[in-house]
């Protein structure tokens, strides 16, 4: 009966989101302005131009800074592309609660559990949602939903060893009786292994064995249009980060040590972009026995007062051997170039050898500061 009453709210909540989207286009490609009246004269770079990911990165923005209204046009426009997203559709229901709007943060609520949201233990706890829980509409609906919920049973989680993908890539003209500096690159929220073998690309010398590992946490609570992860555990506990972060750091350090059993190794970088640049700094300086710099890209040194089992003052003191560049666009909408200048500040107060470059550009690893991260490094060993 339970589940027959969400699926019956989903075909009302359906038609209100398509009557809503459509009031405000300006941000999106309608199939209308992509295809022509001719099934055959499609405009494939239209079409090409619309990133979705993009359009999740600038409403997780607007999300963070509580603006609402804003964020909720954006997650609007994410569902007209992709109804199934349960992630958006969640978000929705919050920004309508926030926003005080019981019907909308129903539908959307409805919406979101039948496209695969399962976190019924979050939905419990949103203060957002107990701010509506005098209206009777919005109260009878979550009501509906955890009671939903209770056939899953309780989550919890168990530590388990796995194996996660990594992607090796060696020069082509790679000589086993040579040795080679390792570059260990970690991606950024929401990105995957494929996705950051670009930057071997960018590579200018053939002196680096180039290894990107896959974040181990699905960005969200199920999948999206292409697999997607998260090196941050994606819950909000924080007993369960304070086991995660290690963890995640200890695998890291794996594959450092496995690739050095494997080829003939004698430096090893790492290499971090977003949210992949405090898991660097993280494990870089908590490793510095082993690891030999860190060149960190649009991201943030994690704050021991707040995340002391992430990283420690005394973990800061006792790293200062690694040498560190920072690299950060001005322009950078997702995370503020502010914050690699405060750590340069610092880690150089720490008396690390620590470098910043700023570069003209957005969120994004730029070639050219990448390679002169790399030179820097390079030359801070040979002087």
């Amino acid at each position: 009966m339970k589940h027959q009453r969400i699926i019956s709210l989903i075909l009302v909540c359906f038609c209100f989101s398509i009557s809503t989207i459509s009031q405000d286009k300006q941000d999106t490609v309608t199939p209308e302005q992509v295809i022509s009246s001719s099934i055959l004269e499609v405009d494939f770079n239209r079409i090409n131009s619309f990133n979705l990911e993009n359009l999740e990165l600038q409403a997780y923005i607007l999300f963070l800074k509580n603006d609402f209204e804003k964020a909720a046009k954006y997650y609007l426009n994410i569902i007209e592309h992709n109804i199934d997203d349960a992630n958006s559709l969640y978000q929705l229901a919050y920004c309508y609660a926030m926003m005080k709007n019981p019907e909308y943060a129903s539908n959307f609520l409805i919406m979101a559990i039948n496209a695969g949201y399962n976190n019924f233990s979050k939905i419990k706890d949103e203060e957002c949602f107990k701010v509506l829980a005098n209206n009777t509409g919005f109260k009878n609906t979550l009501y509906e939903v955890l009671n939903y919920g209770k056939d899953l049973g309780e989550t919890v989680y168990v530590d388990a060893n796995v194996l996660i993908k990594c992607r090796v890539i060696v020069p082509e003209n790679y000589n086993p009786n040579k040795s080679y500096s390792l570059l260990i690159g970690l991606h950024g929220f929401g990105g995957n292994a494929e996705d950051f073998c670009i930057i071997n690309s960018y590579i200018e010398s053939d002196d680096f064995i180039y290894v990107v590992p896959e974040a181990p946490y699905l960005k969200d609570d199920i999948g999206n249009r292409k697999y997607q992860y998260s090196w941050d555990f994606r819950g909000y506990k924080k007993e369960l980060w304070e086991k995660s972060d290690p963890a995640v750091m200890r695998y890291i350090i794996n594959v450092v040590d496995q690739m050095n059993r494997k080829y003939n190794i004698d430096k090893n970088y790492l290499l971090g972009f977003s949210q992949g640049a405090a898991y660097a700094y993280a494990t870089g300086i908590k490793n510095s026995d082993k690891i030999d710099a860190v060149i960190a890209f649009g991201g943030r040194l994690p704050d021991p007062e707040i995340y002391p089992w992430f990283i420690s003052n005394e973990d800061l003191i006792n790293g200062k051997d690694l040498k560190i560049f920072i690299a950060h666009g001005t322009n950078d909408s997702a995370i503020s170039y502010k914050k690699s200048n405060e750590a340069r500040k610092k880690l150089s107060k720490l008396n690390y050898d620590v470098e910043l470059l700023l570069f003209e550009g957005g969120h994004i690893v730029n070639k050219e500061a990448f390679n002169e991260a790399l030179n820097w490094i390079d030359s801070s060993f040979h002087k």
